[in-house]
């Protein structure tokens, strides 16, 4: 099922849940005291706006970002950014639900109440 899309302004809200290893969570949390500048850059290329990850200590990832398109479009663009693959690769075994890279991983949620 997709999930709709809640768009306002033209600014797309998009809420994305993915499951990190519990044995883990602390060196998954270390690594994002220090994203990669590249990695920031081309985040923000690509449309990904006003982005937070949460994470649970059960190890269930919450992220939220705003972009003009869709989490797909969003995901596809980074696709075209060489430190998107060096940054997949590296968190990759900190993911518990399959092999895929996290990115294609991503379970959007429907977005059921939002206060403007």
């Amino acid at each position: 099922r997709e999930a709709p899309m809640s768009v306002q302004n033209n600014i797309t809200r998009v809420g994305f849940r993915l499951q990190v290893r519990q044995d883990r969570l602390d060196e998954y949390r270390s690594h994002h005291d220090a994203v990669w500048p590249e990695m920031l850059d081309a985040l923000r290329r690509c449309g990904w706006q006003n982005y937070s990850l949460f994470l649970d200590d059960d190890g269930t990832l919450f992220g939220y970002f705003e972009t003009t398109g869709t989490l797909h479009d969003a995901v596809a663009a980074m696709q075209n950014e060489p430190v998107n693959e060096r940054w997949q690769s590296l968190m990759g075994p900190y993911f518990a639900t399959g092999d895929a890279p996290a990115d294609q991983q991503m379970r959007e949620l429907d977005e059921v109440f939002h206060l403007a």
